[in-house]
């Protein structure tokens, strides 16, 4: 899928120097990298939030707890990130959301006082991060209103997020180098396999998506997107820390 572009904030305007978390990393002021594959657990709900994360390289799901009860996917983040950073500096004991890597990505660990440090010790990296963490609150909550949206729009919007942060080019569409069951993608929208089942079976019948080889083919990005409710698709966040 061909990146989206964005607009600069008003940080990032040529001339500006502002330190990023990439920065720290490059001069190994950050810690060690540490790779992980598909779904593989970074931070879980509840945990003792201990640590944040610098994300390098790759994409991760994030799932946040609905008002039922049930988990859904918030948000996919595409490198580079600060993820968990909130609750170091909120001083919340315990991680609000579930970080899993999608495909792969590797991240660097930092404990919450180590973090804090830096940012006191670094006025530059606390204004770049601020940027960044304002970035990513305009884009959630651009999402809120989506809850309320049908299963058919929930669903438009989950397949067409992954396949930009995880598609790849396949005889003449796109699919999902990732795996994902009809269980799985259920549980991004907090909705029953049953009913996901009927709408890819319907889709399929449109010629909207297929499936080769366990993974999802979207066939007609543009006639799937007329689906989503109000036109938005800001599940995907494209990170600049």
């Amino acid at each position: 899928m061909t990146k989206r572009s964005r607009e600069p904030g008003p940080f990032s305007q040529e001339g500006q120097s502002l330190v990023r978390w990439s920065d720290l990393a490059a001069a190994g002021e950050v810690g060690v990298a540490t790779a992980f594959s598909d779904q593989d657990v970074i931070a879980r709900r509840d945990d003792p939030a201990t640590a944040c994360w610098y994300h390098a390289t790759g994409a991760l799901e994030v799932f946040q707890p609905g008002a039922d009860g049930r988990s859904y996917l918030a948000r996919l983040l595409l490198a580079p990130n600060i993820i968990c950073l909130k609750e170091c500096i909120a001083g919340e004991q315990r991680y609000l959301q579930t970080v899993r890597a999608l495909e792969r990505a590797s991240l660097m660990r930092i404990e919450r006082e180590r973090a804090l440090a830096l940012l006191m010790a670094n006025p530059a990296l606390s204004l770049r991060t601020l940027v960044e963490v304002s970035r990513a609150f305009c884009g959630a909550a651009g999402l809120e209103a989506n809850r309320l949206h049908g299963t058919e729009s929930l669903l438009a919007n989950v397949v067409l997020a992954y396949c930009e942060a995880c598609g790849e080019p396949w005889d003449g569409v796109v699919r999902m180098r990732v795996k994902r069951t009809q269980a799985d993608l259920a549980d991004c929208i907090g909705a029953n396999e049953r009913s996901v089942n009927r709408i890819l079976t319907t889709w399929k019948a449109q010629g909207l998506v297929d499936k080769r080889d366990s993974r999802l083919l979207v066939l007609d990005a543009t006639r799937l997107a007329e689906r989503v409710e109000d036109g938005r698709r800001a599940l995907v966040h494209h990170g600049d820390a």
